[in-house]
């Protein structure tokens, strides 16, 4: 993928460009999956989300940011081995506008196979989302502190 990746305007006002973010915005990202996983996960215990959780996963990872304008408004950290979306998160304030389809439709054009995820089986919003975007359950499940998680992968 070019340096960055300029999609359709997801509406009329809100241009987005999806690119790998630089080392210098990586504590930004982390403050937006802190703010937004706090928000959205209601079922995990209060303030589970941690930017330094963030952190030590994108040294492995490869991080992309929704921008507009300047702004952060959707991040994706992908693991290239297995074409892992590890994390995506919008900003709540920007949820509604096609950010999430256009990072998933960013790391599809950079895999070189099916791309994986998983997520929350109580997250029915995220697995509706997923769904929408032809992603289909794997058969795998597991358990993580508590929470049951699906593994969802899209050809």
């Amino acid at each position: 993928m070019s340096a960055s990746h300029r999609s359709k305007a997801i509406c009329k006002t809100l241009p987005v460009a999806i690119r790998r973010a630089r080392d210098d915005e990586l504590d930004a990202c982390a403050a937006l999956y802190e703010r937004a996983g706090n928000a959205a996960f209601t079922w995990r215990p209060k303030n589970w989300f941690k930017a330094e959780d963030f952190l030590a996963h994108a040294q492995n990872e490869e991080v992309y940011v929704a921008e507009s304008h300047g702004a952060i408004l959707g991040i994706m950290a992908f693991f290239r081995p297995s074409n892992f979306i590890h994390s995506l998160y919008v900003d709540p304030d920007a949820q509604g506008f096609g950010i999430g389809t256009a990072l998933v439709e960013a790391a599809q054009k950079i895999a070189d196979g099916p791309l994986a995820l998983k997520v929350d089986e109580p997250n029915a919003r995220a697995r509706a989302f997923y769904e929408r975007l032809g992603f289909k359950s794997a058969g795998e499940s597991g358990v993580d502190a508590g929470i049951r998680w699906l593994r969802l992968t899209r050809e």
